[in-house]
């Protein structure tokens, strides 16, 4: 199967399973000597099929939102931990990758913020796509030097068509194995349209990068199994965020459920997952266990359904018509993203791609 899932935000404490798909992020991973012994070790229990190495690109994010000085020093340290500054290079994110030795590396990007006005939308994107094609170029040349066995991606920071086409023409004459789309830069129309034009480009591997809703997992899903492109792969954090929280993600359309000793729980309602984590516990046995195993499980089901989903929208995306009627019957939590998520994929079938 063509369509992949990572899971991030995964540690030694709490992970999904042995042989998943994992995606580490520079700072989170490497941010301190400690946190790459923690990664190693990480690395060591999970023994994960693929590694994928995150820029840290969404740091930079919060970081600027929240007014904090953005840093472009080889020489110095991450600065996790401040509260005032963060530093960050292309030369940080190769070093964590020669340090776990991914399969794939993510080059370094500065995310597009949130504008009002489209003048402004453009001002943003103007004013750091020289930033972006330069960071891009430079990862690119530390990752041929130091780790040129490893897959490696181009963030796309875009917000339109054309400024998707600009930056990807900053790219002409650059080697890398795909392209990453950050989820919060895309809805699902504008997402579809990404994609149409990375499939004429000839891109074979489209990430999308942060999220595993289940509007955007049939999207994926689409274009995988119409082998429009080589490989699609989604990651998020979301597993492990829900399961701390104490909730249940639905096996059947992700739907986030709590689930703790205070919860209402009718006497008929069954659980019917089949995952090896839960699949012979009551949702009672599972409300009252304690809060720290119960996360931890929850966290592990969370993982694995979401593979599972994908893995069923896979099946039954052989046609547009097919994938609708799944979709649609499944009552997804958010409906109204499934409508715009399987009207935008009708471009597809409008169009000769």
């Amino acid at each position: 199967m063509n369509l992949e899932i990572f899971h991030a935000a995964a540690d030694a404490r709490s992970y999904p399973f042995t042989n998943a798909n994992l995606l580490i992020n520079t700072v989170r991973n490497a941010g301190t000597n400690g946190d790459v012994r923690e990664t190693k070790q990480l690395l060591e229990i999970a023994t994960p099929r693929h590694v994928f190495l995150d820029c840290g690109g969404s740091s930079i994010y919060y970081a600027e939102k929240k007014g904090k000085e953005i840093l472009c020093d080889p020489s110095r340290p991450v600065y996790k931990k401040s509260k005032t500054k963060l530093n960050l290079t292309p030369e940080h994110v190769i070093k964590a990758a020669i340090e776990f030795k991914p399969r794939t590396i993510v080059a370094l990007d500065w995310p597009l913020q949130p504008k009002k006005t489209k003048a402004e939308q453009e001002k943003e994107f103007q004013r750091k796509l020289l930033i972006n094609l330069a960071w891009a170029k430079e990862t690119a040349k530390l990752w041929q030097k130091h780790c040129p066995d490893a897959s490696f991606m181009i963030p796309i920071q875009a917000k339109t068509l054309d400024q998707f086409e600009e930056f990807m023409e900053g790219l002409s004459g650059l080697k890398f194995t795909g392209v990453s789309l950050p989820y919060r830069n895309v809805n699902p129309k504008l997402l579809v349209q990404f994609l149409i034009r990375l499939h004429q480009l000839k891109i074979p591997w489209v990430h999308i990068l942060g999220t595993t809703s289940f509007a955007y997992l049939g999207i994926a899903a689409y274009f995988a199994r119409q082998n429009l492109f080589k490989l699609v792969s989604l990651d998020s954090s979301s597993w492990k965020a829900s399961g701390n929280s104490s909730s249940y993600m639905s096996p059947h359309n992700l739907l986030s459920c709590k689930i703790n000793e205070h919860t209402f729980i009718p006497e008929k309602l069954r659980n019917d997952c089949l995952c090896p984590f839960c699949r012979n516990k009551t949702f009672q046995d599972i409300s009252f266990d304690m809060f720290g195993s119960r996360s931890l499980l929850l966290s592990c089901h969370n993982a694995w359904v979401t593979e599972q989903v994908a893995r069923d929208l896979y099946r039954n995306a052989r046609s547009l018509s097919q994938l609708k009627h799944y979709m649609m019957n499944k009552k997804s939590p958010n409906q109204k993203e499934v409508r715009r998520a399987i009207d935008a994929l009708s471009l597809v079938e409008n169009m000769k791609i």
